[in-house]
């Protein structure tokens, strides 16, 4: 056992015998998604970091959860490689740990899969102050009901994560991204058509009138496509992960930001043209970012859609179900993990 974890085992033991709770905080780049009790005294993670094992054969990495997500990132691209999901890293900050507590995804969440999908196992401290494994480090290693990604988006309340085993892919061989003029109408058109006629497509962001567009894949076929664009503006591929980590203009303010999914073939249509900066849609507009004072239904074009949110809204307190006080009593009985927040 490491020093780092023997430090984490023996606060939790601490915890549990003075009945004190704890906020779990890693590089704290996430810290204005908490929303529980902040008088608990934090419980810093950062420092349990490192690669625990590395199979780039298998396409498999396992470390441990303090490790940021940039130094992973270029860890796995020496060798040719991506974890797909591709978390956020607000203010260039983040780690796993923090990564899957929050269960956010970048861009290419509907085409590389989500943050559970890519979850192959974790190890964690629960509430009991025991050790638990889930999950293995092949990709081909659950049998019944598969825990490890249980974890993703549990905000932390269900354990400290000590160490993840994540599934990589391959970098694409090019990637291309453009910028095309159009009505939101229009946009839901091209990015049907291209969804129907190629594999390449990897990014959408409709902001503003402006369609953005990434195309990944084999070389070939990347050009392919990009020859149906020619009259089209190509853009600087920074911008997606300027999307992703929420530093483009349009998250620049401080006005409250919602975050609404819909259901899959679902299409967000801004009709008022005065309102055009208020929203951002990405995933072929399946994922809608909402900027209102209020807590104004948008104009959707399908449902059912779910809103959460996310950041500068005052919060009014939310029941949790009978299944995650289920869940949470299962993990965490005495609730000295992030106290107050709702699964």
């Amino acid at each position: 056992m490491s020093e780092q974890s023997s430090r984490l085992y023996e606060a939790v033991n601490t915890a549990l015998a003075q009945k004190q709770s704890v906020r779990i905080i890693g590089d704290g780049s996430k810290s204005f998604l908490y929303v529980g009790d902040t008088t608990a005294p934090l419980l810093n993670v950062s420092d349990h970091k490192g690669v625990i094992e590395y199979r780039p054969e298998e396409l498999v990495i396992t470390v441990r959860a303090g490790t940021r997500l940039s130094e992973l990132k270029d860890i796995v691209a020496s060798q040719g490689q991506m974890w797909a999901c591709d978390p956020p890293q607000f203010d260039g900050r983040g780690t796993v740990g923090g990564a899957i507590a929050s269960g956010l995804c970048g861009p290419g969440r509907p085409w590389f899969g989500s943050l559970r999908d890519s979850l192959l196992g974790v190890e964690l401290i629960n509430g009991f102050g025991d050790s638990l494994r889930f999950g293995g480090k092949v990709i081909k290693n659950v049998a019944g009901f598969d825990v490890s990604r249980l974890l993703a988006g549990s905000q932390g309340t269900l354990g400290i994560v000590l160490s993840a085993s994540l599934k990589l892919l391959p970098l694409p061989e090019q990637t291309r991204s453009i910028a095309v003029s159009c009505s939101s109408h229009e946009s839901a058109s091209v990015i049907a058509q291209y969804t129907k006629k190629t594999s390449t497509l990897t990014g959408t962001c409709y902001f503003n009138g402006t369609l953005y567009l990434r195309f990944s894949g084999v070389a070939a076929a990347v050009e392919n496509d990009m020859r149906d664009f020619t009259s089209s503006t190509e853009i600087d591929p920074k911008f997606w992960q300027e999307l992703r980590d929420h530093s483009t203009t349009f998250f620049a303010d401080d006005v409250p930001l919602w975050r609404i999914t819909l259901s899959r073939g679902s299409w967000y249509h801004e009709e008022d043209p005065d309102q055009s900066t208020a929203s951002l849609a990405e995933w072929n507009g399946t994922l809608l970012w909402y900027k209102t004072e209020n807590a104004v239904r948008p104009n959707l074009s399908m449902t059912p859609y779910s809103v959460c949110s996310f950041r500068n809204v005052k919060h009014k307190p939310v029941e949790p179900s009978k299944y995650s006080l289920r869940i949470k009593h299962a993990f965490d009985p005495q609730n000295i993990f992030n106290p107050g927040v709702v699964l």
